[in-house]
């Protein structure tokens, strides 16, 4: 950047002038307060319909939440957005959002400016979006989205949403620490301006509003928007909705919002705008879409259609395809590699084209494929093809019928060829069908837009008129088979030759000749194409870096994995924070580092973390000094941030946050958090006795109990919710409290994944046991039980960490007796049904975990099918019950077994075995070896010991039902009695497996 850099107003003139000459409709469109541009009928009721829609506007925005009373450098609660809207999307809106940042003085070259996914959605909107936040050497600095539905309506074309933080932007312009710092006009500066008003509202939203008031005029705003709506008010309703929205934002920064109420608020808000939405449209439609005169204006580009090469080469030669994306995902980036490392060489394999290998490399930007020696030509096929059967085919006079003469034009030979064949006892015609290979260029054309098109990703999104879902907007295509281009189109856009450089050159296109011509230009562009060769040269820089000031960077898989998916060119880069802010507690920092920056933290060889962090720039070491000074400044205002919410949290102990727990709600019917704490500390007893908890330990739990969910009103809580029973221990630690009960406090939260750790102590067991089975049973009482994939509560995750639990800590435990404990202290009347239904829900993560841990499907029900309330058990016994289906002699004791059970199924009711009533020595015999096997049957209900108690009788139970010749018991005998008698002896045999599988659910029983 040269020369003086510019003001904060002259930032908003030149982003005006900037999409003015785009020709976007420069507005000022409304003056309710907002928390985004998002909120603006601007923008979400213009992207509605049919109609273009180009516009530009700064629009102040208000989010209480992000009050700071002035004392960070850069989070406030009210600042400037700036806003565009291109609808339909003009086919280059990175590029044109680049430029812009450039008109405002901000180079690439001297920055690292990265795409990171964000996947937005406003519930309270009914909108949804996939695209990015945009960083500035680590600083978010713009939202970039491509509107997919708003209202609850899916739009037709979607549109793209451009969010620049004007502050932000100004910050990196003028190099200053702070955005009070930064210059309006002249000796005007940003504080002038604004930090009275900002303190003034921090004090109100804060320290002054008052909730139950807020919530009647809440109740009102939203009775105003009905009766506008009903009167075809339709701007006026949406008033009402937005008003209602800043009400909700000033209960939530009072900590008034609990989970659950906030689904209540987000779902009216979602409702009232999913009406407006509606009648918003069908005004349109009744004026005639009147924009729609602006068309041709603001048309996207046109569709693409690709064009035939040159001829085919004759010779084997390589086959290069990439795929250019907008920015992909981290996760998807891997995903996308793994779908086509299998799909890519069975399409060769399927298109009949040898080769020599096939390669599939993925980043960011780009998908590629490349097939070394492709043959030019498939080779010659023959098969052999049934047709019609011979009847249908022929007259009685043999001549060929319609049908016979229509299978032979279809498989392009005459009629006299066919012959007739017994095939499967008929007699078919049959065609010998010979088939020249074609030339690979061809089927490849043929082939490729639907081996695109089967890329999956968890989320997709639409960007112009094709309709064609992707996971970001597909931009270019390159495919070469030698020196030719294979024609094909996907999502409107046809293949070439030409390639694109990185995002800091300005991604510059070059045609390229060949597949060599192809890896030296993105290798000359720094780019590293296969990901494990990134992840290696990522790690090794990381190594370095850290050990150049006595450091180490503790392992974490997950970001290097996250990071090396984020970058094409991997260039590391240190930084370096005030040591001050390691007075912070390790967690807040690691916190703050990896989830809200990627950065690899820093530790000495003894694990004190050091005032270091290490990022990696997408780009070389070119102005490196630039973009560490500017990632520094991003993480001194994230410090500061934590800081001011850490002190602000301790003025105060644990305890004091309970009055302010009881107005967060957890669900409407169900109470506040403060109630759920309160049922939970009234279960530990009886839960204690239930498993048997130490006395001590049970102490613990229920002072533990007491204050167990005090730090989710804490600001770093609200704030950073990953850190719920982090902050609650440590806060703990800091008000005096025992460290069995802060570790207690932590460890109710565990386990948060299905990877992640399970409580140590007895008393953390018994709190998240408590916790989880309180938000189950209470939120299947009000019917919030999960819905296909929908699970807003976490009751999926809520069941498995009890899954977890039990089997980490191998605690035999039936969860009836304690899920009927907990249904008795819910404020409303949990039924034997709704219990019922808690228990099936907690038996089908159970069997998802089994499985997922390898089990085969049949052992699975088999054991559930008794064991499903005990998951400790059901482990225990589908470990055992698989090592006797892989036994030698299991198919003799499966069939002894089920011939026992098989032939009492029918039987209306249970009989009692009188020996004096035996007939045959074979019956005597079986029912001596039954009692000496009960004998020894445990009382752990456990399969082996049922197993090893029948597998001694299996030879007796073969001699009572006799062999082929007949010998042996009849069991259905004419004598009533003695049938009932011999039933019964087989019913007691079968039930010996009760409580322990069901060996009929297995395979070949």
């Amino acid at each position: 950047m040269t020369g003086k850099p510019l003001n904060f107003q002259q930032v908003i003139l030149k982003l005006h002038e900037f999409w003015a000459a785009h020709d976007c409709v420069i507005w000022e469109p409304y003056n309710v307060q907002v928390g985004a541009g998002t909120g603006n009928p601007a923008t979400l009721l213009r992207v509605l319909g049919p109609e273009p829609w180009r516009v530009a506007y700064v629009e102040p925005s208000v989010r209480p939440d992000d009050g700071r009373y002035g004392e960070n450098p850069n989070r406030m609660q009210k600042y400037y957005q700036y806003q565009v809207i291109l609808k339909p999307d003009p086919g280059n809106p990175q590029e044109l959002y680049l430029q812009s940042l450039e008109a405002l003085g901000i180079d690439p070259r001297e920055h690292d400016i990265r795409f990171v996914e964000d996947n937005w959605e406003s519930p309270a909107l009914g909108a949804w979006g996939l695209g990015w936040e945009v960083w500035l050497d680590g600083q978010e600095i713009t939202q970039f989205t491509y509107f997919q539905q708003a209202g609850g309506l899916e739009l037709n074309p979607p549109a793209v949403e451009i969010t620049y933080g004007v502050e932000r932007i100004v910050l990196a312009l003028q190099g200053r620490d702070s955005a009070w710092d930064i210059e309006w006009l002249g000796d005007l500066q940003y504080r002038d301006m604004m930090l009275q008003d900002e303190i003034d509202h921090c004090r109100y939203y804060f320290d002054l509003a008052d909730v139950e008031n807020l919530r009647e005029v809440y109740d009102i705003y939203e009775g105003e928007h009905k009766r506008s709506l009903e009167a075809a008010a339709i701007i006026p309703a949406y008033d009402y909705i937005l008003k209602c929205s800043h009400l909700f934002n000033v209960l939530d920064a009072r900590g008034a919002v609990g989970v659950t109420e906030r689904a209540s608020y987000f779902r009216r808000m979602r409702d009232m705008t999913r009406n407006i939405a509606k009648a918003y449209v069908a005004q349109r439609e009744s004026l005639g879409f009147p924009i729609l005169k602006m068309a041709e204006r603001w048309a996207g580009p046109a569709l693409q259609t690709p064009t035939a090469g040159l001829a085919a080469p004759t010779a084997p030669a390589d086959v290069l395809i990439e795929l250019g994306i907008e920015e992909l995902p981290a996760q998807d980036v891997d995903d996308a590699q793994a779908q086509l490392e299998q799909s890519a060489s069975r399409l060769f394999e399927e298109l009949r084209l040898a080769n020599d290998g096939v390669r599939v490399m993925a980043t960011p930007r780009r998908l590629v494929i490349h097939a070394r020696g492709v043959q030019p030509v498939q080779p010659n096929q023959t098969t052999i093809e049934k047709g019609p059967p011979a009847e249908r085919a022929f007259n009685a006079d043999g001549t060929p019928t319609k049908a016979a003469e229509g299978f032979a034009r279809s498989r392009g030979i005459d009629v006299s060829a066919l012959t007739v064949e017994d095939v499967d006892g008929g007699k078919y015609v049959m065609a010998r069908v010979e088939r020249k290979g074609r030339p690979a260029i061809d089927v490849l054309a043929e082939a490729l837009p639907a081996f695109v098109g089967a890329i999956k990703f968890p989320k997709s999104m639409r960007w112009n008129e094709t309709n064609q879902a992707f996971s970001r907007p597909l931009r270019w295509i390159l495919a070469l088979f030698g020196q030719q281009v294979i024609p094909f189109a996907f999502a409107g856009v046809a293949s070439g030759s030409v390639t694109r450089g990185i995002r800091p050159y300005g991604s510059p296109e070059q045609a390229v000749a060949d597949v060599d011509a192809y890896f030296a230009f993105v290798t000359s562009q720094g780019v590293v194409l296969d990901r494990e060769a990134r992840r290696a040269a990522i790690a090794q820089q990381v190594r370095d870096l850290a050990a150049e000031v006595g450091g180490v960077v503790p392992d974490d898989p997950g970001l290097l994995q996250e990071v090396v998916n984020l970058i094409e060119v991997p260039t590391a880069v240190r930084g370096s924070f005030d040591p001050d802010f390691l007075t912070l507690p390790r967690d807040v920092l690691i916190n703050v580092m990896r989830n809200k920056q990627r950065y690899f933290a820093v530790q000495s060889s003894s694990g004190e973390l050091l005032p270091y962090f290490i990022t990696i720039r997408n780009g070389d070491r070119e102005h490196v000094d630039l973009v560490q000074k500017g990632n520094e400044h991003v993480l001194t205002a994230r410090f500061s941030d934590a800081r001011f919410f850490y002190r602000d949290d301790v003025k105060a102990p644990l305890d004091a946050y309970l009055m302010r727990l009881s107005t967060l709600t957890f669900q409407e019917k169900l109470g506040s958090m403060l109630d759920k704490s309160r049922r939970i500390e009234r279960l530990v007893p009886a839960a204690a006795q239930t498993l048997a908890t130490p006395r001590a330990d049970v102490e613990v739990a229920k002072r533990a109990a007491q204050i167990l969910k005090a730090d989710l009103a804490t600001r770093m809580v609200v704030e950073m919710t990953s850190l719920q029973g982090v902050m609650g221990r440590e806060y703990a630690r800091l008000g005096g409290e025992p460290e069995p009960v802060a570790a207690a406090i932590y460890e109710h939260w565990l386990p948060r994944s299905a990877d992640d750790d399970v409580p140590a102590s007895p008393a953390g067991v018994l709190l998240a046991l408590l916790d989880r089975l309180d938000s189950l049973v209470g939120l299947f009482g009000v019917g919030l039980a999960p819905k296909s994939t929908a699970d807003p509560y976490g009751l999926r995750r809520a069941a498995l960490g009890i899954i977890q639990i039990l089997a980490h800590h191998e605690i035999d435990l039936d969860l009836s007796g304690l899920i009927q404990d907990v249904a008795a202290v819910q404020p409303v009347a949990i039924s034997a049904e709704t219990r019922a239904q808690v228990e099936e829900f907690i038996a089908g993560r159970l069997r998802v975990w089994l499985s997922d841990r390898g089990f085969a499907a049949d052992v699975i029900s088999a054991v559930l099918a008794e064991t499903s309330t005990n998951p400790y058990r059901a482990l225990v016994n589908v470990e055992q019950l698989t090592e006797w289906v892989a036994g030698d002699g299991w198919a003799d004791i499966l069939d002894s077994f089920a011939r026992c059970v098989r032939i009492t199924r029918g039987e209306p009711q249970r009989y009692n075995v009188n020996e004096a009533k035996f007939v045959q020595d074979e019956e005597r015999e079986l029912h001596l070896a039954y009692q000496q096997s009960r004998a020894t049957l445990n009382a752990h209900a456990d399969v082996d010991s049922f197993l090893s108690s029948f597998a001694p009788m299996v030879p007796v139970v073969r001699r009572f039902f006799g062999d082929e010749a007949g010998k042996g018991v009849l069991v259905n005998t004419d004598d009533a009695d003695i049938r009932r008698n011999r039933i019964a002896l087989l019913q007691a045999i079968s039930a010996m497996q009760a409580g322990r599988a069901d060996l009929s659910a297995l395979a070949g029983f």
